[in-house]
Parts: structure tokens; C-alpha cells; sequence
């Protein structure tokens, strides 16, 4: 038709001219809908295949090369077996683990094989570095990326299995000549306020917990909301993850468990790590769209003008309307949300953005102008979503919104350890009044261990009522916690009943011993007027 109709005018009717639309259009799935003839028939298509091997052996080939070119003495010879290791990899996990409906986000894509190398482009390369550190590293980030969203130990041993192999096929050698810990961790957090932070491995795991727990101290003096956190392995390891992710330029991640798993509030102690501004949405009855929207107005205006690294935290719990979903689609994609600003709003970006462009020597025009902002604000809004796994509904809403997989990295909640289940009992009961003390750990370690084993029973009776009645019955960490607060709430119970019959008890025997004084001074007082009775006997008589 050449146009359409102006919607305010009516019957006004405006004509394009030499205008050539240019459509970048996924595959049919993934929430993405088959398009009809009636629209092809107007396009000429080019259909893009999946690269070959060896074209993303070359990419990133090339990219590791020339970032190991710059150690000091070299090691650029190595990153095409790095490079082929990694594809062999990604082939197999794609071809391997493939996903069901207890793991729809099984999905992989070309985004996720550049993670690794972008992980590794983290390290600083200013000192030499022998092989087997560069290997370490390739070992960990295969592991962030790949292995941190597998649901069971089943998955995670299949995978360390196949990290393993390439080792030994393309490497020719073992993990145990490459690490010697099982919990491989890196990290720029273990200097703080250092400037450039370093991305290091560390090996000192003991003081790596005690650096975390004074940034919660740190954290918790500064902020008005204490956090009341157990830093034990699990969350520690949790907290490296979140971390790592926050500091990767586009890092955004999805955290899937269930609710009391500490997701947000390890979230928080993350970005206080990396000194970025967090920001999340407080819900109330008259929450809507349109309150959300300027939310996150202000939010990407205070990434795009003031240039601040922000993290934003977002619950499925504070979903009220899919378009808040679709909206941060919209974010993880491209760092814009349509039709979001105000004229106003987009003049005082057009206004900032201007001697940034002229400094990159690009025209002031308000496509580069808004481009430029939009850059800014993808690389400085970190998205960390966090979400229940259970039910149809995270389902749909993987497909509906793709972005949730393709431009997050997933790490994924386990059920809490023995460790972790024993570290927060006896932080718990430890709090107790007048079991802080010493004289009673035997007592302590007894409630403790007894605490774990009620929650594994439970957890295992929840298991078999699932393989006997086909019915899921969830036992969360919350549940942990509520047990832990209902003893310590009937444990000051019962201290209260009894100090109470003790006061009683007190006041009783006092009275008591008080009367008993009381007696004993009369009977004094008739021993000493009793010739005076008799005398007054004698007298009346």
C-alpha cells in the first residue's frame, strides 16, 4: 500500500518513499513465531547457516592468540589446541545434554562457547605464565559456563568426565598436574579497592572466606538492611560465580533455585564486591506498569548519563505483568526499552552523549547520539534475574522470552549440603541466649546434627512420596530455617516459662523464710511478756 494512515489525522494518508526495510529475523521457536507468505513474498531472503568448526576455530583462535601474544614469553602456541578443545566441547554438551522438561534450559548457543573465551581474556597476561596456569584457567571457565547450570551430580560428573578426556587427548596431560584442590576458584575480589582489580586464582580458600565475611561487615555497616548471612562453601562458591559474571563486560545472569537458597542476598554481597550501585523494584498494592517503567526510566538513565555500574536485581516473585519480562528481554538484548522516554528525557541524553561522540569522531547526529547511550547502558546494567525452576510457568517463560538464556550465564542452586546444613544450624542455635558459651558444646553439636538429620529425612520421605503418589512435596532451605527459628522461639519459650516459675519459687520461699523470722520474733516477744501475763493474772484475781 505504499503507507498507511495517520492516526490523528484521519484520512490522511502517508506515503514512503525510497525506503528499503532490512529484517534480521531467528529461526521459527524459542517464543519466535514462523512468519506467512503473505510477508516473505516481499523480501529476498539470505538464509545464514551455522559456522563450520573451523571458521569458530579461527575466530576465536585468532582472538586467544592474540591475547596470549602479549605475555611475556609468548604462549600464543597453544590457543589453537585451547580453541579446538573448547569447540569439541561445546559439540558434545550440545549434542549430549539436550533438554526435557525438568531441564528446559539446557539450551547452548554460539553466545556461550564465546563466554569461555571472554572468561579468559579476563586474566592479566603481564607477567609469564606456564602452561599449565593457562590450562587451569580453561578448566574453570568450561566449568562456569557450562557446568554451573546442570541440575544433578549425575550431569556435573558426566561433564567432568569430558573436561578430563580433553585434557588428556589435546593436552596430554591431567587435572592433577594442572590443580590441586577440588574447588578451583578465581577472583579479583581478594585485594580490596584495588586499581586495576587482577583476575586470579585462588588457592587459599581459608582466607578467601575470611575476605568475604569483611566485605558482609563492611556491607553491613553501610547499609541500613543487615544481612544475616552463613558464608559457608556452597555460598562462597555462589558468590565467586555472581561475581565473576558482574565484572564481565554484558555480564548478566540468571540464578535458578528455590526460595531461602540466598540468591538475592548473595547477589548484594556480590555487587557490594564489586562497588556497583544495586537496584531493585520495592513493590506495593498500587505497583503497576506504568510505575515500572519509570523505574526503570531512572535506572538506565543513571547507567546511560551518569556512567555507573549498576546491578539490577529482579525476582519472579515481583512479576505482576509479563511485560515486565518482556521489558527486560528488551534490556538483555539490547540496553533500550521501546518508547520509554519522555521528549524531555531524550534531549538530556542527545545533550551528554554529544562530546562522546565527537571524541570517538563520529557525527552528533541523534541516531549515533542515541547509540552511543545505549552502548553505555548495556555495559553498565548488569541484569541478575532471579528465578524458581518449578512449574509450567518458567517453562513458557523461557520460550516466550529467549533472552533469559541466550545473554545470561546460569548458575544453579543445589539442595544445600551436609556443610552448609551443619554451618547454619550451629550459627543459628550458637545465637541462642545461654548457649553462646563454651560449656554446652556437646550440646550444640548434638542439636546441631540433629537438626541436619530431620531435614535429610524429610527430604528423603519427599523424594519417595514423589516415586509412590506422582506428587511433589518441596522441602526448601526455607524450611530449614523456619525449624531452626521455631526451636530457637520455643527454646526462649520454655527459658521464659521457666525463670518465670522460678521467680515463683523465689518469691514463695522467701515469704516463707520471712514468716518464719516473723514467728520466731514473737515467740521472743511472748517468752519476754510472759511474767508480765502472769503477773496481770494474779492481779485480776
Amino acid at each position: 500500500h505504499k503507507g498507511w494512515y495517520d492516526r490523528k489525522v484521519i484520512g490522511a494518508f502517508k506515503n514512503l518513499v525510497d525506503i528499503n526495510f532490512l529484517v534480521a529475523l531467528g529461526p521459527p521457536g524459542g517464543g519466535r513465531n514462523p512468519l506467512t507468505s503473505r510477508i516473505v513474498r516481499h523480501f529476498n531472503l539470505l538464509t545464514f547457516c551455522n559456522l563450520q568448526d573451523d571458521s569458530k576455530e579461527r575466530i576465536f583462535g585468532t582472538i586467544l592468540a592474540n591475547h596470549l601474544s602479549s605475555m611475556p614469553g609468548g604462549g600464543a602456541e597453544f590457543s589453537g589446541n585451547v580453541s579446538k578443545a573448547t569447540i569439541m566441547v561445546y559439540n558434545t554438551i550440545c549434542s549430549q545434554l539436550l533438554p526435557t522438561p525438568a531441564k528446559s534450559h539446557y539450551t547452548f548457543n554460539l553466545r556461550d562457547l564465546a563466554k569461555v573465551f571472554q572468561g579468559m581474556l579476563m586474566l592479566d597476561m603481564g607477567k609469564s605464565r606456564p602452561q599449565f596456569e593457562i590450562l587451569r584457567l580453561w578448566y574453570h571457565e568450561c566449568k562456569r559456563v557450562f557446568a554451573d547450570r546442570l541440575v544433578n551430580d549425575q550431569d556435573r560428573t558426566w561433564f567432568d568426565e569430558l573436561l578430563k578426556e580433553r585434557l588428556v587427548k589435546d593436552f596430554d596431560t591431567s587435572y592433577d598436574a594442572i590443580a590441586s584442590e577440588d574447588m578451583l576458584v578465581y577472583g579479583d575480589f581478594m585485594v580490596p579497592n584495588a586499581d586495576p582489580r587482577m583476575y586470579e586464582h585462588i588457592d587459599n580458600v581459608e582466607k578467601m572466606v575470611l575476605i568475604l565475611q569483611e566485605y558482609l561487615e563492611d556491607y553491613n555497616a553501610l547499609s541500613t538492611a543487615q544481612m544475616k548471612l552463613v558464608l559457608f562453601l556452597d555460598a562462597v562458591s555462589h558468590v565467586t560465580r555472581i561475581s565473576r559474571v558482574i565484572r564481565q563486560p554484558l555480564g548478566n545472569a540468571l540464578l535458578l533455585g528455590v526460595g531461602g537458597s540466598g540468591r538475592q542476598s548473595l547477589t548484594r554481597l556480590a555487587a557490594h564486591m564489586a562497588e556497583y550501585d544495586l537496584f531493585q523494584i520495592e513493590l506495593s498494592k498500587n505497583y503497576g506498569v506504568s510505575e515500572w517503567r519509570e523505574d526503570l526510566k531512572n535506572m538506565l538513565l543513571k547507567a546511560g548519563l551518569q556512567n555507573k555500574s549498576i546491578v539490577f536485581l529482579f525476582s519472579d516473585t515481583q512479576i505482576k505483568a509479563e511485560s515486565f519480562l518482556e521489558d527486560i528481554n528488551n534490556i538483555l538484548n539490547s540496553g533500550d526499552v521501546p518508547n520509554i522516554y519522555a521528549f524531555e528525557d531524550l534531549d538530556n541524553i542527545y545533550t551528554a552523549m554529544k562530546p562522546v561522540v565527537l571524541d570517538l569522531g563520529q557525527q552528533p547526529t541523534k541516531t549515533n547520539l542515541f547509540g552511543a547511550y545505549t552502548k553505555r547502558v548495556k555495559n553498565n546494567t548488569h541484569t541478575v534475574i532471579c528465578m524458581s525452576p518449578i512449574g509450567e510457568v518458567f517453562r513458557a517463560r523461557l520460550r516466550m522470552f529467549p533472552a533469559l538464556i541466550n545473554c545470561c550465564t546460569i548458575d544453579w542452586f543445589s539442595e544445600w549440603p551436609d556443610e552448609a546444613l551443619q554451618s547454619v544450624a550451629k550459627t543459628f542455635l550458637s545465637e541462642i541466649p545461654g548457649l553462646e558459651d563454651g560449656q554446652v558444646e556437646g550440646i550444640i553439636d548434638g542439636l546441631v546434627n540433629t537438626c541436619v538429620v530431620i531435614h535429610q529425612t524429610v527430604t528423603n520421605a519427599s523424594k519417595q512420596y514423589l516415586i509412590e503418589q506422582a506428587r511433589y512435596s518441596y522441602v526448601t532451605p526455607t524450611s530449614y530455617l523456619e525449624l531452626l527459628g521455631i526451636f530457637s522461639k520455643l527454646i526462649n519459650l520454655k527459658k521464659e516459662e521457666l525463670e518465670a516459675a522460678r521467680k515463683r519459687t523465689k518469691t514463695g520461699l522467701t515469704k516463707l523464710l520471712n514468716t518464719q523470722d516473723d514467728v520466731a520474733k514473737m515467740q521472743a516477744e511472748l517468752e519476754t511478756m510472759k511474767p508480765m501475763l502472769e503477773e496481770a493474772t494474779k492481779d485480776t484475781e
